[in-house]
């Protein structure tokens, strides 16, 4: 498959995923997808939506030779899902150079010009990737998404506080917030408060879901840059996304609608949950596997 083709397929999916989240009236489809995203965080937009229409159910992908040095090997009769993988090219500098007529390698050139005639940039091309439900073989190794604390808030949750407290956040739990009886947490110009008398798991869900209105919306955002109901929104999603990548079973969110929003914030909004959320998983991880080395080393 050509990268053009791929490139319009995507645009394809993009735009049927923004017309089914604004016809849905209830979040089912939403949901889906932010259940998807907790098991792919560290890819692209573009990738985890292709790897999302082409296998939803998918929960772990890559290529052959990958799977082949895991001791893994792609079952007969399998078929890849297409994705976008980065290359750098070196080109030859010219002032009238068109990226799309003119493209120049100049790897294993004879005639190769100084360096200061060199320029490198990044283009794409097409790869093909396997889920492992498409492979047979060896076990699966470790990696950093099967650490012991999974599923654990007792764990996770001490990782998490470290990682908002690195961002110079102060966290602190109290026993109410401003006479509310229904609030379990809130966040304002780098300070985050949470209910004390909550259990562990429901901590953890609380604190992600403040860390995110942290991280994504500041207090600039909050005077007016974008509407109440958005910025709720995008902080539960965050912590759904982050506490199905963790396995901890939370209530889901019930009003995770957008079809009444346009369709760049749409778009706007999608992007900024899972990065933000990448962010957050990334950081508890690198705090809980610090931990179980200190365990091991001890």
């Amino acid at each position: 498959m050509k990268v053009a083709e791929l490139k319009k397929r995507c645009k394809e999916y993009t735009a049927e995923l923004i017309e089914a989240v604004k016809k849905e009236k209830n979040s089912e489809r939403l949901l889906n997808y932010f259940e998807f995203c907790s098991r792919f965080h560290n890819y692209s937009f573009g990738n985890r939506l292709l790897i999302w229409a082409y296998m939803p159910d998918a929960t772990f992908v890559a290529g052959f030779k990958t799977w082949q040095k895991m001791g893994r090997f792609v079952k007969r009769g399998e078929r890849g899902i297409p994705i976008f993988a980065p290359m750098r090219i070196k080109i030859r500098k010219k002032e009238d150079w068109d990226p799309e007529l003119d493209l120049e390698s100049l790897d294993g050139s004879d005639t190769a010009p100084h360096e200061e005639d060199v320029e490198i940039i990044t283009r794409f091309k097409v790869v093909y990737v396997f889920d492992v439900s498409q492979t047979e073989g060896e076990p699966l190794p470790e990696t950093p998404d099967t650490l012991a604390v999974q599923g654990d808030a007792s764990l996770l949750l001490p990782a998490l506080e470290k990682a908002v407290r690195k961002q110079a956040i102060e966290l602190a739990y109290v026993e109410s917030i401003g006479g509310s009886k229904k609030a379990n947490g809130c966040s304002s110009m780098g300070k985050i408060r949470i209910i004390s008398s909550l259990d562990t798991a429901q901590r953890f869900s609380v604190v992600v879901h403040e860390f995110a209105h942290e991280l994504l919306h500041g207090a600039w955002e909050r005077k007016g840059g974008l509407p109440r109901k958005i910025m709720e929104l995008e902080a539960e999603a965050t912590a759904f996304v982050v506490t199905r990548h963790f396995g901890l079973e939370t209530k889901a969110p019930t009003y995770l609608a957008l079809y009444r929003v346009e369709e760049v914030d749409i778009m706007a909004s999608l992007d900024r949950i899972v990065s933000t959320a990448s962010r957050i998983i990334e950081g508890i991880h690198k705090e809980a596997e610090i931990v179980q080395n200190l365990k091991k080393a001890a």
